[in-house]
């Protein structure tokens, strides 16, 4: 899972999603390009949830501890789509009183392909 060691304090950067309308208003099914070092780049096409996760991963870091289950959207877009993304561990956040939470960097280089719909 690509879990660092565990920091105090998440960067600046870093959004909190305490909803899905603090991700971008996207939902239509999109073609984008990840490339990562030493792999050929490829394709792939993400929807709904998803899109909305990775659109707001190549915008900047973001976490979650709400209902939007980012973790899971997370999860699908490595395991389903390979996409790189790093998890770093967090303890104490002060808002919601979690003693742990992770935050999520893109590490693959994404790119939309085709267009910019929604």
């Amino acid at each position: 899972m690509n879990i660092t060691n565990e920091i105090k304090i998440p960067s600046a950067d870093a959004k909190r999603v305490s909803r899905w309308a603090d991700l971008p208003d996207v939902s239509a099914p999109a073609l984008f390009r990840v490339t990562d070092p030493d792999q050929e780049p490829r394709e792939i096409v993400v929807a709904k949830h998803q899109r909305q996760v990775l659109e707001g991963l190549m915008h900047g870091p973001i976490y979650a501890a709400s209902y939007c289950r980012v973790s899971d959207q997370v999860s699908m877009l490595r395991h389903d789509h390979g996409v790189n993304i790093r998890c770093d561990m967090f303890s104490d956040d002060r808002e919601t009183g979690r003693s742990r939470y992770g935050v999520y960097f893109l590490e693959s280089r994404v790119e939309r392909i085709d267009g910019e719909g929604k």
